[in-house]
């Protein structure tokens, strides 16, 4: 740790010139750790993959919250900075969720002192960090970079849903508020107004799936929006790495039945329930079945209480122990409609499982024919979701094939992150540095 002086700062930043990296900060309002979700755990990726680019390419350095102020070096030209929140949802009870907190100041001072000497300022959502870079960058004519990781509106919606019915109930008054006056879904619109006024600002804009694309446009140009893909190390998950006697050691899961699979938030953001109910209609026909859901959340406690003990629910478990979890599971069930490009989807499949997913998420895109490297749900019922198990739990082979399809999918047409960060990211950091450059 260190204090916030400009000794210390120079540490973080760089200044750029012609001849030096390109300069970029990247911008997070969220906790990095090992319960962090996939936003996070994507921008470690690309440090990864920052640190192996020739010398003097890229200085990068990424900015999230933290509970001191602190920096850690990957390498010389890459770098975590961690700064205290000025105002956390951490302080309003009604406001806990399963998302991670966030910082809801309109500014953050000691962040403003550390953006100066980057040329390039990229915000990957619409909180406090995100509006700090935007006056920065205004005020020294840096560029601006958006990317966008996150349903907000989506999230908004569910989680206002349950904070208005912590506060008025589910009584005559819950039901006006909730459905008649549909005060969730205005909360949602006012969310998707915020994230188009602050992309206004910007001069690059990344999206990931074609209705961020639809959305982006109109605000920014067309010719100012591309696509940022996500990344998949192939050599990592892998389907080698199945170990059924090992998660039965680890986790007490049996070996001798099919093992459902959920990696994420266990909550209504995620739909997780509907893993729940699906695999209760199945246990009650008489099929024999796992459940294993892997990440913190509300709806834990649920799931236990409904499936018993066909269900282990360890929370979040360390990164390092995915690749076995994935590949040794025999389908990956993932409801969530609110995805913008779930890095789990890839993992699961890259580990030669098959996966079932709704088509309305943006997961829906990794799977090329659903029926043969993967399901497409479109009806979000639970039954609906257990009939479409039904045959899969059935038949093994029919699982085994469906599984080497997808990872077939995978290693011909998802890239490496340093790929991405190649192709999508550094190209368009390299456009807005240039516009501004222009101007």
């Amino acid at each position: 740790m260190h204090s916030d002086t400009p000794a210390a700062v120079g540490r973080c930043v760089r200044r750029a010139h012609l001849d030096e990296p390109l300069s970029v900060g990247v911008l997070i309002t969220l906790v990095r750790g090992s319960g962090a979700g996939g936003h996070v755990k994507c921008w470690e990726r690309f440090a990864e993959a920052a640190i192996a680019l020739p010398p003097g390419t890229l200085d990068l350095t990424i900015y999230t919250l933290g509970a001191d102020v602190s920096d850690e070096s990957w390498s010389s030209s890459v770098r975590f900075c961690a700064l205290p929140p000025r105002l956390s949802t951490a302080r309003f009870s009604l406001l806990a969720q399963d998302a991670g907190h966030t910082d809801l100041a309109p500014y953050h001072a000691r962040l403003a002192r550390r953006l100066g000497d980057h040329t390039v300022l990229h915000t990957t959502d619409s909180f406090s960090f995100a509006r700090t870079a935007l006056r920065v960058a205004r005020g020294n004519g840096q560029a601006l970079v958006a990317s966008i990781h996150t349903d907000l509106p989506a999230f908004t919606r569910v989680y206002s849903r349950e904070i208005i019915g912590q506060v008025v109930g589910t009584g005559r008054l819950g039901r006006l508020v909730l459905d008649a006056w549909n005060v969730p879904d205005r909360l949602g619109r006012r969310a998707e107004r915020r994230v188009g006024r602050l992309l206004r600002s910007h001069d690059r804009v990344l999206v990931s799936k074609d209705a961020d694309r639809t959305f982006a446009e109109p605000l920014v140009g067309a010719d100012r929006v591309s696509w940022l893909r996500r990344g998949i190390d192939l050599d990592r998950f892998h389907p080698r790495h199945r170990d059924r006697a090992r998660l039965a050691a680890d986790l007490g899961i049996p070996d001798d039945r099919p093992l459902l699979l959920f990696v994420g938030r266990a909550d209504d953001s995620k739909r997780v329930m509907t893993v729940g109910h699906a695999a209760r209609h199945l246990l009650d026909e008489g099929m024999d079945l796992h459940v294993l859901v892997v990440g913190e959340g509300k709806r834990r406690v649920d799931l236990s209480a409904l499936l018993g003990a066909h269900a282990t629910v360890p929370g979040a478990l360390p990164q390092e122990r995915l690749p076995m979890l994935y590949a040794s599971a025999d389908l990956f069930v993932f409801p969530s409609e609110s995805e913008v490009s779930p890095n789990v989807v890839l993992e699961a499949r890259a580990s030669g499982l098959p996966v079932l997913l709704s088509v309305r998420d943006g997961g829906a895109r990794f799977v090329a024919r659903s029926g043969e490297d993967g399901i497409l749900m479109d009806d979000p019922a639970p039954d609906a979701w257990a009939k479409a198990l039904r045959p899969m739990l059935a038949n093994p082979e029919a699982r085994t094939q469906m599984g080497c399809r997808a990872r077939a999918v995978v290693e011909a047409t998802a890239p490496t992150w340093r790929t991405v960060l190649e192709q999508d990211l550094f190209p368009a950091w390299q456009a807005a540095a240039a516009a501004v450059s222009r101007r």
